[in-house]
């Protein structure tokens, strides 16, 4: 069988009730935060008074994680929770090139995820100085935040919650909250993420080793892959080597969910099942 045709349900269930190990991978296209790109328009208001401070540009970051949790759907948590049901009580390793952390606010074994983009969890120097990370101090989200729309609520996850604010403003308190600086060169501290320009690799390498040590217990294991959005942005971190794990492993099968970029190599296609729909909308209305 070379295609999932209908009977999605049915088949992954079957295929991770047989395996001995199941590997996850998720992508770009795992999520609806900010759907279509479009930005709330406080948050865009005040971006672009920001942006014209030279000051105040180490701000941006900040306001763009602010903006991606506020835009977050009630579906992405449900796919997140239907993932949870699907592994519980399974040998799995989940790789994800997503950003936004949300992974780890999940009943997800974080001892069980690596993601090697980063995120925002950690700060570095912004020249990589010493390699060292810093765990990030969530308070400098809330100053920033109510210098913009004044004192904000949370969500139950512990993100500020900014959909419900009507307006930004520029109070005059902006240039007295200071950006975090590194102990070591004194430099600003930035997040621990690929949009760093020195970006530090050592917040991830201690998992992306355990996760190397994973997949040598996967060898001539009945193994079942699924990937959940994974386009081409970083084809050479998901895509081209669970292709290849296929390729080689016998007694492996992969699902690969996507809206466009489904289709499969033609080595695997005979343990592939290609699945053109949104990852969120796949995992909730299948599974939910």
């Amino acid at each position: 069988m070379e295609e999932a045709m209908g009977n999605e349900k049915d088949l992954l269930f079957e295929k991770i009730k047989e395996a001995e190990l199941v590997l996850v991978g998720i992508g770009e296209e795992f999520g609806e935060t900010i759907a279509n790109g479009k930005i709330l328009p406080q948050f865009e208001e005040y971006c672009q008074s920001i942006e014209k401070n030279e000051g105040l540009r180490w701000m941006l970051p900040y306001l763009e994680k602010m903006h991606e949790d506020s835009m977050r759907t009630e579906k992405t948590v449900k796919a997140y929770e239907t993932l949870e049901k699907l592994l519980k009580d399974k040998n799995y390793f989940i790789v994800s090139t997503r950003m936004d952390d949300y992974i780890y606010q999940t009943k997800l074994k974080a001892e069980r995820i690596v993601t090697p983009c980063g995120g925002y969890r950690f700060w570095q120097c912004q020249d990589g100085c010493g390699k060292h990370l810093y765990q990030v101090d969530g308070h400098l989200f809330e100053k920033i935040y109510e210098s913009m729309v004044g004192k904000g609520s949370k969500t139950e996850s512990g993100s500020i919650d900014v959909s419900n604010s009507e307006s930004a403003r520029m109070d005059g308190n902006q240039d007295k909250i200071q950006p975090p600086r590194c102990p070591k060169c004194g430099k600003n501290l930035v997040f621990n993420n690929r949009k760093a320009e020195h970006y530090v690799e050592e917040g991830y390498l201690e998992q992306w080793n355990k996760y190397m040590r994973w997949l040598q217990g996967t060898v001539n294991k009945k193994l079942c892959v699924l990937e959940l959005g994974v386009g081409m942005q970083y084809p050479t971190v998901i895509r081209w080597p669970f292709e290849r794990m296929i390729y080689i492993n016998e007694k492996s099968s992969l699902f690969r969910v996507h809206s466009k970029l489904y289709h499969l190599a033609e080595e695997i296609r005979g343990r592939g099942y290609k699945i053109q729909e949104k990852p969120i909308d796949f995992l909730v209305n299948w599974f939910v």
